[in-house]
């Protein structure tokens, strides 16, 4: 058998670490001397300790280990624990990828690089759109985003296969959803002629909007949270209050490169601010 410190050195783990192995039932040692309280522990433990250490090498939890250590068939365990986690690192990855997105829009905006004009104040006439939603759970482009994935391209799909006549450009709207964080997504395009009801979406009439503040934004996706938040700045400034959910219009998109996309960032408003 193997004392405390020759088991923990094979395991390339610390005594201490064994200890709290033992004190939350992971890792029990085979034989504790009830005159010293030395643990011993058996070479066949050995390969027990080091799956443990090879799933916290991944980032797995204990529990995660305990999992395997307690299966009938450990390596099967092991294996679609370890699936599990590559799928949880490459969400992580794509999470942080797309923050990292942000912060590259938000350095350009610092640095005068991201083409926004000011803001302009307009009446929005009454339109009619063929649309579908999905509810994100919450605001930001890292939730919004692949909402807008999954709804928009099986979208134009249904239309572009039933023939109804629709255009350019696409408006995409946000409704936040009563208590809780979530939003409902919408993405739509215009309708065109009389309006053509269908299971694959929804007609909608966005109404008449009096007053309206619009903001152009020239860039990519991964901008647009930036030029939202300095379009709400620069009302909050000017001591505008919101009307309604906000829209973005897609006036320039594809085929061009989405740098140089040109998207119109529209929120209804209470009256018309009397300095801007």
């Amino acid at each position: 058998m193997y004392t405390i410190g020759e088991f923990a050195a094979y395991g390339r783990v610390s005594a201490r670490m064994l200890r709290h192995y033992d004190a939350i039932g992971l890792l029990k040692p085979a034989r504790v001397d009830p005159s010293t309280g030395y643990r011993r522990y058996d070479s066949s433990q050995l390969s027990d300790l080091l799956r443990i250490v090879d799933l916290r090498g991944f980032g797995c939890s204990l529990d995660a280990a305990a999992e395997a250590l307690s299966s009938d068939d450990p390596d099967a365990a092991t294996r679609a624990i370890l699936a599990r986690r590559r799928d949880e690192l490459t969400d992580s990855i794509a999470a942080d990828a797309a923050r990292v997105a942000r912060i590259d829009a938000r350095l350009s905006r610092l640095e005068g690089t991201l083409t926004v004009s000011g803001i302009t104040y307009t009446s929005l006439p009454a339109v009619t759109v063929y649309a579908t939603s999905e509810i994100a759970p919450g605001s930001g482009p890292e939730n919004v985003s692949p909402v807008v994935d999954r709804i928009l391209l099986p979208l134009l799909r249904a239309l572009q296969e039933s023939g109804v006549d629709f255009t350019e450009p696409g408006i995409f709207w946000y409704e936040p959803v009563d208590g809780g964080d979530d939003m409902r997504v919408w993405v739509s395009w215009i309708a065109g002629g009389d309006p053509v009801e269908n299971p694959a979406w929804e007609v909608v009439t966005l109404p008449e909007v009096p007053h309206a503040a619009v903001f152009d934004y020239r860039g990519d996706m991964p901008g647009i949270g930036d030029a939202w938040h300095e379009f709400m700045t620069g009302l909050a400034q000017a001591g505008v209050t919101m009307a309604g959910a906000g829209r973005e219009v897609y006036l320039e998109s594809e085929p061009l490169p989405q740098s140089q996309w040109l998207t119109q960032l529209q929120q209804p408003i209470i009256g018309i601010p009397t300095t801007t």
